[in-house]
């Protein structure tokens, strides 16, 4: 199985030969400008040397960009261990250039069209200013959006709680985290209610802690330590998939007719099918026991 590492120079081999490929492309139309543009009819040079103009621009950005990227991914790959590797980071890194290049595009337009891009956006500051007025919770989504990918808090594939949502973290994109939750649904939590809320990263602590909530009506066979014998009794057949040394099981409230009973335990694995089968078998194992004590 490839490592992170492994899997991101792989990544990076096919980006340098999409690199290439804009280099050939931007040298063979610089060659094609000088030596063949005066060749049309006089007629078509201002809208051949507009769209000549545009495509130099946009490669040559592409070009300084792609470079730009390449010497950040270098120098973090090089800077960082093999178990410090984040994948968010090159995100982030991705997102920037992704940013960036659109920019270029829109500057390439605005070429092609003979439209002088520092008038135009002087003329335009007034609008902006109302758009960015009406976008700021997009735009503060955006800047916590890069502020948690070049974090090392949080990574793809950490197990996170999130006030009421847990899960898995999927995706991080520039409005919000992504989580695969215990039900399989995709949850998105808005980046500004990452950043300002609670969160708890399991993956952090090298443990995954399970917890059980139930409740047994109260009558005359009911005891708890019959209960815990039980239970133990399962989680010892469970092996190596839970630590045995964490198992919890204690009464959180005696009410009239009920005892409420909560218990825990932590897995040594964050395989999720491991976790399914583990979660499977104490609430089978809980469901008999009251039934037996009803």
């Amino acid at each position: 199985m490839k490592s992170k590492k492994d899997q991101i120079e792989f990544g990076e081999n096919k980006r340098r030969i999409i690199f290439g490929l804009k280099v050939l492309t931007y040298i063979a139309l610089i060659f094609v400008s000088e030596a063949h543009l005066q060749r049309f009819p006089e007629k078509f040079h201002t809208q051949l040397y507009n769209l000549v103009s545009g495509l130099e621009f946009y490669l040559a950005g592409a070009i300084i960009v792609s470079l730009g990227r390449f010497a950040l991914v270098r120098f973090y790959l090089r800077k960082k261990d093999q178990e410090r590797i984040h994948s968010n980071f090159l995100l982030g890194i991705n997102w920037i250039a992704s940013i960036i290049n659109v920019l270029i595009v829109l500057i390439s337009l605005m070429i092609f069209f003979n439209i002088r891009p520092l008038e135009f956006l002087s003329s335009i500051t007034i609008v902006a200013a109302a758009i960015a007025l009406l976008s700021k919770d997009y735009i503060t989504n955006m800047i916590n959006g890069l502020i948690i990918m070049f974090s090392d808090q949080l990574t793809l594939g950490d197990h996170i709680k999130v006030g009421d949502f847990k899960g898995r973290i999927q995706d991080i994109t520039l409005l919000n985290v992504v989580i695969l939750n215990e039900d399989d649904d995709l949850v998105m939590i808005p980046n500004s209610l990452l950043l300002s809320a609670q969160v708890i990263n399991h993956s952090r602590q090298n443990i995954r802690k399970l917890s059980f909530e139930f409740e047994i009506k109260l009558n005359e066979r009911l005891d708890i330590d019959e209960i815990d014998k039980g239970i133990k009794a399962l989680i010892h057949t469970l092996g190596n998939k839970i630590n045995q040394n964490t198992y919890v099981l204690k009464a959180t409230a005696i009410l009239k007719d009920s005892v409420k009973l909560k218990l825990q335990v932590q897995l040594n694995t964050y395989e999720r099918n491991a976790e399914k089968e583990v979660r499977r078998k104490i609430n089978q194992k809980i469901i008999k026991l009251s039934s037996e004590i009803q």
